[in-house]
């Protein structure tokens, strides 16, 4: 029997990591250490809904072009969180980034009983902080620092046009893409490499499945690689190995 976690016991993990996280070491090693926001560059999850003959209006649903968590609208569910250093432009539809995209979006679509979710981000835009001023009804002015994002960046819409040619050239409509400063505190909170090209942390339940897949180099992750994360996910999750597709 599966025990059912109510949806209101997510939110407030959720909030607890959101908290815990401007102390990582606060946070057992296993625990998804921080939220993580992005600005979403393509989505398909969500199409347009027909309203009357002819017209239609986008799903309220659908964040593409803003900046939204998917840690946050995951919750619970079982995450494969894919986390991009290399520039889009280098990466054809034959790269590893790619088949693992487009495996993940298999495991999605045939495991949606289990609520499997992913995405990728690329981590592309300059980091660092800003400080700004906010101001209270009363005209009192306070001062705070806060992680660049992507309106900070000149560019941003280069880096988003990038990661659009990619995943239009890829058709995985279950995989969302996302564009995000190099650095910024959740970065460091998720032990994302410096010289990683490629990392891939799979979690359920808020707690990581196994220990994150790391690659120097965009190139190191090789078919066997993207086998093998597919095949733990699907296992971990199910309790059943990954059944092999056949030609």
């Amino acid at each position: 029997m599966r025990i059912r976690i109510p949806a209101a016991a997510g939110l407030l993990s959720l909030v607890g990591l959101a908290a815990l996280a401007q102390d990582p070491k606060a946070l057992p090693a296993d625990v998804v250490p921080s939220t993580f926001r992005m600005f979403l560059v393509t989505d398909g999850r969500f199409p347009p809904i027909k309203v009357a003959e002819g017209k239609e209006e986008p799903d309220p649903r659908d964040r593409t072009g803003k900046i939204h968590c998917l840690v946050c609208e995951n919750g619970l569910a079982p995450v494969v969180a894919v986390f991009v250093r290399a520039d889009a432009k280098t990466l054809g539809p034959d790269s590893g980034v790619a088949k693992l995209a487009k495996g993940l979006n298999t495991v999605i679509s045939d495991y949606r009983a289990y609520k499997v979710a992913g995405f990728v981000a690329f981590l592309r835009l300059e980091g660092g902080e800003k400080t700004i001023k906010l101001t209270a009804p009363d005209g009192t002015e306070t001062t705070v620092t806060t992680d660049r994002e992507y309106p900070d960046d000149e560019k941003r819409d280069g880096y988003a046009q990038d990661i659009r040619d990619f995943a239009a050239a890829i058709k995985t409509p279950d995989v969302p893409f996302g564009l995000a400063p190099e650095k910024s505190k959740a970065v460091s909170a998720w032990g994302i490499g410096d010289k990683d090209d490629v990392t891939v942390i799979a979690y359920y339940r808020m707690r990581t499945i196994a220990p994150p897949w790391r690659f120097a180099k965009a190139a190191d992750l090789t078919d066997a690689k993207v086998n093998e994360i597919l095949s733990t996910v699907v296992e971990k999750v199910t309790g059943r190995k990954k059944e092999a597709k056949k030609d």
